[in-house]
């Protein structure tokens, strides 16, 4: 469990379907994950929509059995209607979220969040008794530049499509001293193998990084 866990954070987003959209949840620290949702322009002009940092106890994501993510949604283009949908099912723990990019809203579990104006969402307490709660609403710079490349497979009919190349989640994280903060990266976490406990140092240092 504890491998796969940690192997999902060498790819911090899985593109949808077409280049516009993408979307991943992958662990930062030794007690958050991170989802970043965003979309990408044809010349690969990249813009964060959302960025929620989820918050346990050390560990809550390496314990129980497997899991996974899985998001759902249409274009977030401008004009565009589409709700986006994310789930996740790690170490015992089930979390969703619904994002309406036109109307601002974010929809933890089943509680609304009016965004306004900002793009990340600082969530705690997500294997807690009482459920994860937001502690926080924040905007970043939500700017980047990618390239695109192919999709390792090929879609029936109509061959190798191109994708945005994907950009860490702790490009956007260390933007902010509060974001950072929230990681928690000084939380000790028993019981990792030497290079499991070199992966989330590593983690950490890339996101203090200038």
């Amino acid at each position: 469990m504890i491998r796969r866990t940690l192997a999902a954070t060498l790819m911090a987003v899985q593109p949808f379907p077409g280049f516009s959209n993408h979307s991943g949840t992958a662990p930062v620290s030794p007690s958050v994950m991170a989802t970043e949702m965003g979309s990408v322009d044809a010349a690969g002009r990249g813009t964060l929509q959302l960025l929620i940092l989820w918050r346990g106890t050390s560990g809550w994501f390496l314990k129980g059995g497997g899991g996974g993510s899985s998001s759902s949604g249409g274009s977030m283009g401008a004009g565009s209607s589409a709700i986006y949908t994310h789930s996740i099912s790690e170490g015992a723990v089930n979390l969703t979220l619904r994002f309406d990019p036109a109307a601002r809203k974010v929809w933890i579990q089943d509680t609304e969040v009016a965004l306004d104006d900002a793009n990340a969402v600082l969530v705690d307490g997500v294997d807690s008794a009482t459920g994860p709660h937001v502690v926080r609403t924040l905007r970043i710079d939500p700017e980047y530049e990618t390239t695109m490349e192919p999709q390792p497979y090929a879609v029936p009919g109509r061959g190798l499509q191109m994708r945005p190349r994907p950009v860490p989640v702790q490009t956007f994280i260390r933007r902010s001293p509060e974001l950072i903060e929230f990681l928690q990266c000084d939380a000790p976490l028993p019981g990792l193998r030497p290079y499991e406990q070199k992966m989330f140092d590593s983690m950490c240092a890339f996101v203090r990084q200038p």
